[in-house]
């Protein structure tokens, strides 16, 4: 097994971003960029009715290894949402790409129902 290093990693979320840009944009998906440096990438990304993060670094203590997705849902007349989905030691590249699909596809599909 390859363990994937901190750089792999934040080179593969930036250009998922990248990549994903249009699409979101198509989506009515807001994107911000609030750091982008050599230790951590965080991105906003605004929808509709919710507000998601996607963080890259290589933190101190917390439940992921280096790639955390978090969606809250902002609506007062929807239903209460939540979404997370964070890396551990085994995630491969594809699963990363493939999970910061989902994860986005989610949150706009409950975006889609208010």
């Amino acid at each position: 097994m390859n363990i994937l290093s901190f750089i792999e990693v934040r080179e593969t979320v930036a250009q998922w971003i990248k990549s994903n840009e249009e699409r979101l944009k198509d989506r009515s998906i807001e994107l911000e960029i609030l750091i982008d440096n050599e230790n951590c990438l965080r991105i906003e990304l605004r929808f509709k009715w919710c507000l998601a993060g996607i963080i890259v670094e290589e933190p101190d203590w917390a439940p992921y290894r280096y790639v955390f997705f978090e969606a809250w849902g902002i609506a007062k007349k929807g239903p209460d949402f939540s979404y997370f989905w964070y890396d551990e030691e085994e995630t491969t590249v594809e699963e990363i790409i493939e999970n910061l699909d989902k994860a986005v596809d989610v949150v706009f599909e409950y975006n889609s129902k208010i």
